[in-house]
């Protein structure tokens, strides 16, 4: 017998990707639930921010994050204080190390976002 699952999705495709150039007037994003399966890359230069659905609709959707720019960051921040990170739970978590590659995923079950790491510096607040 396999896991119990909490929030089941029987696959989770990549959707699109949306990528947020130099010339892009606004650095703020703010996702809704159709969103989910996509990878936003970020190519501006300064930090730009994501801030997530609220729990409700966040639930069984996952976000893709990838900094394409060696000179900006990424801050994620989600609706409240309910995004488990490596070591606690945040509002926001940014990438610190400003490197082209950096990376990671936030998943909902309907109570808490989940943040993965998968390259870069990340911090919580």
């Amino acid at each position: 017998m396999g896991a119990t699952r909490d929030v089941c999705n029987i696959d989770i495709p990549i959707r699109g990707i949306c990528i947020n150039a130099l010339a892009d007037a606004d650095a703020s994003h703010t996702l809704v639930g159709s969103d989910s399966g996509t990878i936003f890359v970020n190519k501006y230069t300064t930090t730009t921010t994501y801030t997530l659905p609220s729990l409700v609709d966040g639930t069984g959707k996952i976000f893709w994050f990838f900094n394409a720019q060696s000179t900006g960051e990424i801050a994620i921040t989600a609706p409240s204080d309910c995004m488990i990170g490596e070591d606690s739970t945040y509002t926001t978590l940014t990438t610190t190390s400003n490197t082209s590659g950096d990376g990671g995923f936030v998943v909902c079950d309907g109570t808490s976002y989940y943040f993965f790491a998968l390259q870069g510096t990340w911090n919580g607040s």
